[in-house]
């Protein structure tokens, strides 16, 4: 598996989809270290995609029970 985190950023994934591959064989290591090679701003866009994402899964299930 190579670890070539010099070129890393939410598009690279686009470029390379072996990357995303390698993170997806192993998302504790490679994942963690793609998300912390990421610039803050790109971090951000992440944590607000996964809130935004678990929101809507609430409003989800919520809207199964009425």
């Amino acid at each position: 598996m190579e670890n070539n985190l010099s070129n890393t950023s939410l598009k690279s994934l686009l470029h390379n989809p072996s990357q995303l591959a390698d993170i997806m064989k192993d998302p504790g290591k490679q994942g963690l270290d793609f998300y912390n090679n990421l610039t803050v701003r790109e971090q951000q866009y992440i944590l607000f995609a996964a809130a935004a994402g678990l929101i809507g899964y609430a409003i989800y299930l919520g809207r199964q029970h009425s």
